[in-house]
């Protein structure tokens, strides 16, 4: 005998599936309980201690650049013309910082691997506490940060880098098209 457990619907809408993608890749959206109470301890801004410890970079002009539908925002960059070439600065959301070894956060993090991206939504690797507040390079808001400076030749050509824990504040949040517009 069968025992139908669930009719998912209609075979083709995206909740379908989705909800298929899901049982088929045993993918699991919400967060065990140990995840989520760690979780809930995850400071919701940078302290002025751990700014402090940190290379100020938050004068800096640093923005974002993802595509219209992005659904998060971990990575920016700056730039500027020299009399030698260009420097640039290009700046990633400092996770390590809030996601310690050997923590449940971060064995969930090694289970899941990856973000997953579907139509209707994101199931992120790390909680919505890390992913989408404290490790998110919002405008305007001040967030820990691991970025290389870098000094360009005319041609292109790497003169020197360096590498900066920081602290950085967004100035802004761009999309590839409005990038490519300016």
């Amino acid at each position: 005998t069968v025992v139908v457990k669930e009719h998912l619907g209609v075979q083709g809408l995206t909740a379908v599936e989705v909800t298929k993608i899901k049982i088929r890749e045993g993918v699991v959206e919400e967060f065990p309980e140990p995840v989520r109470l760690e979780a809930k301890r995850v400071p919701a801004s940078v302290s002025d201690e751990e700014a402090a410890s940190r290379t100020d970079l938050r004068d800096v002009g640093l923005v974002t650049i993802d595509p219209d539908d992005a659904r998060d925002h971990d990575d920016a960059l700056w730039g500027e013309r020299t009399e030698r070439g260009f420097r640039l600065l290009i700046a990633i959301a400092d996770v390590s910082a809030y996601v310690r070894e050997g923590t449940a956060i971060d064995a969930e993090a090694m289970a899941r691997c990856t973000s997953i991206y579907l139509p209707d939504r994101a199931i992120p690797m790390l909680p919505p506490e890390i992913s989408s507040n404290i490790a998110s390079l919002v405008p305007n808001k001040d967030r820990l940060c691991l970025a290389v400076e870098v000094e360009l030749s005319k041609h292109g050509d790497i003169r020197s880098y360096k590498f900066v824990e920081g602290v950085m504040r967004s100035r802004a949040r761009l999309t590839y098209g409005s990038a490519a517009r300016a």
